[in-house]
């Protein structure tokens, strides 16, 4: 039986961390060191610590530099500029499907 205490936990934020998770984010394109997130895909860092967190929601692209990573809010063109230990966590999710009609009384 294992404690809490033995779980795998995820490595601190590294530029290369955070390239792997982009990388694998649905919906986010990566060039070189920026990364674009495509129409109706949202993506969400948590910063902060675990419990503690500041939510930067509706990243529309970003830039990885050498010491810090740069992102870009969709709707307010605000941009903010984080240590990458400061992130803790990247959520991304799909654009909504379309309701679909259904026959009968509306």
């Amino acid at each position: 039986m294992t404690s809490p205490d033995d779980a795998p936990t995820m490595p601190a934020m590294t530029r290369d961390v955070l390239i792997q998770v982009l990388s694998a984010a649905v919906g986010v394109e990566q060039k070189s060191d920026s990364f674009e997130v495509g129409e109706g895909h949202h993506v969400t860092f948590y910063v902060g610590q675990p419990g503690q967190a500041m939510v930067i929601g509706e990243i529309a692209s970003g830039t990885l530099q050498e010491g810090f990573v740069e992102v870009v809010v969709r709707e307010t063109h605000t941009t903010t500029f984080l240590d990458y230990d400061a992130v803790h966590a990247v959520a991304t999710r799909p654009p909504k499907e379309e309701e679909k009609r259904r026959a009968g009384f509306a």
